[in-house]
């Protein structure tokens, strides 16, 4: 018995002695848009490590944030102001490769970390249209993936039709349809996520876009040539796999956040 009580408090002084820096870990953010980045919703979560395409981005967002610039919440519209570190040399010089960004706002009640995707400049819109797939949109989908079979034959066995959503700016008629897919898990890896397929519909013509690794969480107007959305994407990891993806112009990842 005092075998197992000794096992046991050393588990406990062992497991207090690795939380702290688990928790203090900091979170990347990187994007290839200029002030667009992920922050935590909370101070008090801490900062996060913002990294962009080009250094440049880095050093025009430190400037606006620290010359007291606010930013905007792509997904409510909500003004933030911002706060941002920049590391140093030995010799005191400012390094533009990255920068610990905070935002101070209207913060979320929750027992939870939740994050936010940040814009330099307000954004057109904030709200989205969603709601379930139409029998006429389905059967165009079905109408696609069977005028090719060849190209469309595996995606075709995935795809859950039935419960895929619509998004749309309200009064818009360009349309973006998620489509839910294929599970993939690692255990090992304590991975999971669902993969999802996404098409556009403007007036009577559907067109396939691509795979995204997960599940859209929220939708942000990050491309102000279009009404389609960006797709912020969640997926199941041991730590924060977040990605953000375009749809103008063809699927493509211009963002991620996350880390364990």
């Amino acid at each position: 018995m005092r075998l197992l009580q000794r096992g046991i408090t050393a588990l406990i002084l062992g497991l207090a002695a690795v939380a702290p820096s688990v928790a203090g870990e900091a979170k990347e953010s990187h994007s290839a848009r200029p002030g667009l980045f992920f922050a935590w919703l909370s101070p008090d979560d801490g900062s996060v490590v913002v990294q962009f395409d080009d250094p440049a981005y880095v050093r025009a967002l430190a400037r606006h944030c620290n010359a007291g610039g606010g930013v905007f919440s792509t997904q409510t519209g909500v003004k933030y102001q911002c706060k941002m570190e920049v590391p140093k040399n030995a010799s005191g010089q400012e390094q533009w490769d990255s920068a610990e960004a905070s935002v101070q706002g209207e913060s979320p009640k929750s027992d939870t970390r939740q994050f936010g995707l940040f814009s330099m400049a307000p954004l057109r819109a904030t709200r989205w249209a969603t709601r379930r797939i139409s029998a006429p949109e389905v059967e165009a989908i079905a109408a696609l993936l069977r005028s090719d079979t060849k190209r469309f034959g595996a995606v075709q066995r995935q795809l859950k039709l039935a419960t895929a959503s619509v998004v749309s700016q309200p009064g818009s008629p360009t349309l973006a349809i998620v489509v839910p897919g294929r599970v993939v898990e690692d255990r090992a890896a304590f991975y999971h996520a669902r993969r999802h397929h996404v098409f556009t519909k403007n007036g009577s013509g559907v067109s396939y876009l691509g795979e995204v690794p997960g599940k859209p969480v929220s939708f942000a107007d990050i491309d102000q040539a279009t009404d389609l959305p960006g797709l912020v994407v969640s997926e199941g990891c041991d730590g924060w796999c977040i990605t953000l993806w375009s749809l103008a112009g063809g699927l493509r990842q211009v963002g991620r956040f996350g880390g364990h």
